[in-house]
């Protein structure tokens, strides 16, 4: 039961205690995985939008500067004629183009370099003349056709290293920006004008805006070529790859894709200036790290709450059952027949009135036992006065002291003797209506008894008492030790042609007084024992006279001091049988109250 309640009680806290932690767990992840978006979506764009300004204010001002300058202007026209080849400026051309391009630099430490191309394919720059090529062939490069097509618009150049830088020029990838240079006047093309910016500008753009040390930013344009890729996360090739070959919104965008075997949340925002998409991608598993916290929080809380309410439930479940399991130990006991129990009530609630309850059943219990124990101690006196006074006592003395007269007269001293034995018995048997006598007289019952049987076997049978002087004093039931030895003679010792020996002994253990008769006759087997002492302790008549007398002598003996008193049976074949009455000390007679022990 207590384990019934304790299991209950800690489903009632858990399951909802559960339920509560998961709702909250989820909502807050939900709630840390929207401002993560959004966050993340405003510093996509503020880094878009930061780099339309920087590309707008290098590529526009310096890409136009060429314009403004008559000078850049009719070099490039002398050189682009189909018949110039590889003819060489002169210093003062190459001095003139070089401050030009060399003072659009100043305060740009994210520009690599400017190089503007003739038509001729020369090179003039701001980088050292021994690093640069000074001729190219602008159709073989990859961006020459997209910057043809543009016509006059500006191009954006994905990563590539540049083929007219020498290798000692060019260590690392740039991003560049590409435009054609026409003549305002005829808007003849004269050549073009390539700005190589290093990928520093993305770094400087990002760290500005503090992005994240979580997941990978990239900026791609239109055909998903790479500009820049900032990547945080481990296995951030594979994830790069996937992203390169999945389906992008041409524009912005928030969408969840499965890249290099994981879920990813990729956020896109496109710049209709620049051409260029700023992406943003965060593993989903990163969303909830700062979830992690609150999770190990809530499983911590659940276990604290589960350890005190699994306290409180033990508290609780022993507190309700101990009354209750008290109380059935004590029906148990009733059951029994020990019928003197009670509870100790100590609340007015339902287990409290079911405590009343069953003092006041076993109260009523009691009193019923005790009364039908009293009335059939009453039943059995009035049978055995009732046959008593059947008999006139007076008149069998006198006849038994004629016949006793009559034999001495004779001589026949032997009937003389067995004739005032039997008067003897007989007084003791009749003239004492008391339930309870002395030991003493008891004793001496069994005396006169035994001089009667004598008579019959000789010297076959003896007899021995073993009582002190102090317990013959002590009261007895009358009659208790009479069915005991005629039992012993009849079925122990009176069919050996040998005889035997009664031992009749007296003693006190504590508050019990025990009475043996035992014999060395012919004994019983622990099969026989044990049926004879269940019938004496049932209502069953089939163990023929003797077993019927022990019945009612066990019988009588519980109805007058209680089920814990009785005859105990022990013996074992050829050695004999020993009977022994367990009785309460009775010193005085006033101090007995019948039916009140049990």
């Amino acid at each position: 039961m207590r384990s019934k309640i304790v299991i209950i009680f800690l489903l009632l806290i858990a399951v909802p205690l559960a339920v509560l932690g998961t709702f909250a767990y989820i909502d807050f992840s939900h709630m840390v995985e929207r401002k993560t978006v959004n966050y993340t979506e405003q510093i996509v764009s503020q880094i878009n939008r930061s780099l339309d300004q920087t590309f707008r204010e290098e590529m526009q001002k310096i890409s136009l500067l060429p314009l403004y300058n008559r000078e850049v202007l009719d070099i490039l026209e002398k050189y682009s004629g189909p018949d110039k080849g590889n003819t060489l400026p002169t210093l003062a051309e190459k001095n003139i183009m070089f401050h030009d391009i060399a003072g659009s630099t100043y305060y740009r430490p994210e520009v690599r370099g400017i190089q503007i191309i003739a038509n001729n394919g020369y090179i003039f720059t701001n980088m050292d003349p021994f690093l640069v090529k000074p001729f190219i062939e602008p159709q073989r490069e990859p961006w020459y056709e997209q910057v043809v097509k543009a016509d006059g618009s500006w191009v954006m150049v994905p990563q590539h290293k540049p083929d007219y830088l020498l290798k000692e020029a060019a260590p690392a990838k740039y991003i560049s920006a590409a435009r054609l240079i026409r003549e305002p006047g005829s808007t003849q093309v004269v050549g073009m004008i390539k700005i190589d910016f290093k990928l520093d500008i993305f770094e400087q753009i990002s760290a500005k805006f503090q992005y994240g040390e979580i997941g990978s930013l990239l900026v791609l344009n239109e055909n998903n070529e790479l500009f820049y890729e900032q990547n945080n996360e481990t296995g951030g090739e594979s994830v790069r790859q996937a992203l390169l070959k999945a389906e992008l919104p041409s524009g912005s965008g928030t969408l969840q894709l499965d890249l290099g075997g994981k879920p990813h949340l990729v956020i896109v925002d496109y710049s209709a200036y620049s051409g260029l998409k700023v992406i943003s991608v965060i593993p989903q598993q990163s969303l909830h790290l700062e979830t992690a916290g609150l999770r190990g929080f809530i499983v911590l809380i659940f276990i604290v709450c589960l350890a005190a309410a699994g306290g409180l439930a033990v508290f609780y479940s022993y507190r309700l059952s101990s009354p209750l399991m008290t109380l059935k130990d004590k029906m148990q006991l009733v059951e029994q027949g020990h019928f003197k129990q009670k509870v100790s009530v100590q609340s007015h609630d339902e287990i409290g009135q079911l405590g009343s309850g069953f003092n006041r059943m076993t109260d009523e219990i009691d009193r019923l036992v005790s009364q039908v124990y009293a009335l059939s101690l009453k039943e059995k006196e009035a049978q055995l006065s009732a046959l008593l006074t059947q008999m006139n006592p007076h008149f069998i003395y006198n006849t038994l002291e004629s016949i006793n007269m009559m034999a001495i007269d004779k001589q026949t001293y032997d009937i003389s003797d067995m004739v005032s034995a039997l008067g003897q018995l007989l007084r003791h048997s009749v003239g004492n209506y008391d339930r309870l006598v002395l030991l003493r007289e008891e004793l001496e019952s069994i005396i006169s008894y035994m001089k009667i049987q004598q008579l019959r076997y000789g010297e076959r049978i003896h007899l021995v008492i073993e009582a002190e002087e102090p317990i013959q004093n002590w009261f007895v039931p009358k009659f208790v030790l009479q069915p005991l030895v005629e039992n012993a003679i009849y079925h122990g010792i009176g069919d050996l042609q040998q005889g035997g020996t009664i031992w009749i002994s007296a003693v006190s253990f504590g508050h019990d007084l025990l009475l043996t008769v035992r014999d060395d006759g012919k004994g019983l087997t622990e099969e026989e024992i044990a049926r004879l002492q269940r019938h004496i302790s049932s209502s069953a008549q089939d163990e023929g006279k003797m077993g019927f007398a022990l019945r009612n002598m066990n019988e009588r003996l519980m109805l007058m001091f209680g089920k814990s008193y009785g005859i105990d049976i022990d013996g074992s074949p050829g050695e004999g049988v020993s009977f022994t009455i367990t009785m309460p000390v009775i010193e005085r007679k006033e101090s007995y109250v019948p039916g009140t022990a049990y």
